[in-house]
């Protein structure tokens, strides 16, 4: 966040304190305002305020993990505060483990609940229904989740489990629910053809990943798609849909006693099997790559980037801080100041470290009006490269880290949010106090730590470029490092 911004809201809270304070302590007891002259005493807590924000903010989520018998990784955080629990089941099996059949991974997450060897979809449906709980599958790139959010007394918490395990367990994978699954790929796929945001999210990952498993939509592609069969489906969930290939998650109004006795009951459900392998390393790219793909929009699609980091990673939080200041969020930003605020050639512009098992990307992107890609294109390249060189000042650093320190209780503010990280948490081999040290490892964040992990991950001599929309006559004479780039991403 920029200090100006910071001093006007520091203001504003000011402004806000004077002339609402009085009239909710006073006026609230009494009736009558007390009038101007005691508002204006008011001002004397703003000093005390400011000095709190500075102060951690206490964040207290207790966290047990334990390994069943049968290899099942088990994180628990209880919570009495509602009657609630969310429960997640996390597989090593997103689309980085597709094979030669991209989007089966997808498949089997759309078929997840779409029946069991002893019941139909209609009956899982009305059974979770009739229960009040809520039942959900996804997959990503990394994972494949299975969520369940019910009450917790007993009589609705115990058989809504039964069947979660079930449906995990012994999906149908029925051949006609499958022709149906494969009608909405299909449509999906047409759709994210027709927009060129997606079309360069699909070109970025296809080019940036070669022939690693990330490199593949989430949704396979329309060939890959049509060959993969309810044989398929089967062995994909015997092989990845194991017990020691999971992560459950319980978090709620749940003792540990219990979290021990349901985590023991699902482990002994589910299907016995190995961990999935190790992916790959990620390449870097030897050189700068430029991609355009031809469309009649009126805007370009940008997207900028490289292979960046892993979960884990010891420059983690210097990343986040710095990219916090780069383009992570809201208008503060660097890049947001530039593109936007001074120049007004873009809505709005993003940055973001991507992390997964193995290296995510690095990436920022943007749309602006064709006529003025290439403006765009060059400022963002100089722009990195003088955040680059000259790092961050520390009062902004300072900023940034305010900021986030304030931010993270509100990202734990739900049992939904805490399983979130949770799952995070045994899905990539965190601690369990991993929680207790965010803030304390967010405060020690340097300026000179930001420049530096910044300058051993990102490389602006070597940056994928992925521009989809209509190639308009480029803006000022390109360098000449700028037009290699331009020569080498003539193709795929």
């Amino acid at each position: 966040m920029s200090r100006c911004v910071l001093r006007w809201r520091e203001a504003l809270l000011a402004v806000c304190l004077a002339l609402t304070g009085p009239w909710a302590v006073a006026g609230g007891d009494h009736g009558v305002s007390p009038g101007p002259l005691t508002a204006l005493g008011k001002l004397d807590s703003v000093p005390a305020l400011l000095a709190a924000r500075q102060s951690p903010p206490a964040v207290a989520v207790p966290v047990a993990s334990w390994v069943t018998p049968e290899g099942l990784r088990v994180f628990w955080s209880g919570n009495q505060q509602l009657p609630m629990l969310d429960a997640r089941l996390i597989y090593d099996a997103g689309a980085a483990r597709d094979g030669d059949l991209p989007g089966l991974a997808s498949a089997v997450s759309g078929l997840m609940g779409n029946g069991t060897r002893t019941r139909s979809t209609q009956q899982v449906a009305e059974g979770f229904e009739r229960l009040g709980a809520d039942f959900s599958a996804s997959s990503y790139r990394d994972m494949a989740l299975l969520e369940l959010r019910v009450l917790s007394d007993p009589a609705r918490r115990d058989p809504a489990l039964d069947l979660f395990s079930e449906v995990a367990a012994t999906p149908a994978f029925d051949n006609a629910e499958w022709v149906r699954q494969q009608s909405l790929l299909r449509i999906g796929q047409r759709q994210r053809q027709q927009s060129p945001a997606s079309r360069a999210a699909l070109a970025f990952f296809k080019r940036l990943y070669g022939d690693h498993p990330y490199a593949t939509p989430l949704s396979g592609w329309s060939d890959s798609v049509a060959r993969i069969t309810s044989d398929d489906l089967r062995a994909f969930h015997a092989r990845y849909y194991t017990v020691r290939n999971a992560v459950l998650v319980l978090v709620g109004d749940l003792s540990r006693e219990d979290a021990q006795r349901i985590s023991a009951q699902i482990s002994q459900r589910l299907p016995a099997g190995d961990a999935a392998p190790p992916l790959p390393e990620v390449k870097p790219l030897p050189r700068a790559v430029r991609l355009h793909e031809e469309m009649p929009v009126a805007q370009t699609h940008v997207f900028i980037g490289e292979p960046g980091i892993a979960h884990g990673d010891p420059d983690t939080f210097p990343l986040v801080v710095g990219n916090e200041l780069l383009g992570g969020s809201g208008f503060g930003t660097l890049l947001m100041r530039e593109l936007r605020e001074q120049r007004g050639l873009t809505y709005g512009v993003s940055s973001q470290f991507v992390r997964m098992r193995v290296q995510g990307p690095f990436q920022i992107t943007f749309a602006t009006r064709a006529d003025q890609a290439e403006m765009a294109l060059r400022l963002t390249r100089d722009l990195l490269r003088r955040f680059l060189a000259q790092g961050a000042p520390a009062e902004d650093v300072q900023s940034a880290v305010d900021t986030l320190v304030q931010a993270f209780p509100l990202s734990l503010a739900s049992n939904e949010q805490v399983a979130g990280y949770l799952g995070m948490m045994g899905f990539y081999g965190f601690p369990t106090d991993y929680l207790d040290h965010y803030v304390e490892r967010l405060r020690a964040v340097t300026p000179e730590q930001v420049r530096d992990a910044f300058r051993r991950h990102v490389h602006p001599d070597r940056l994928l470029v992925v521009t989809v929309g209509r190639k308009n006559a480029p803006a000022p004479a390109a360098t000449a490092a700028e037009q290699a780039a331009d020569a080498a991403g003539a193709g795929p």
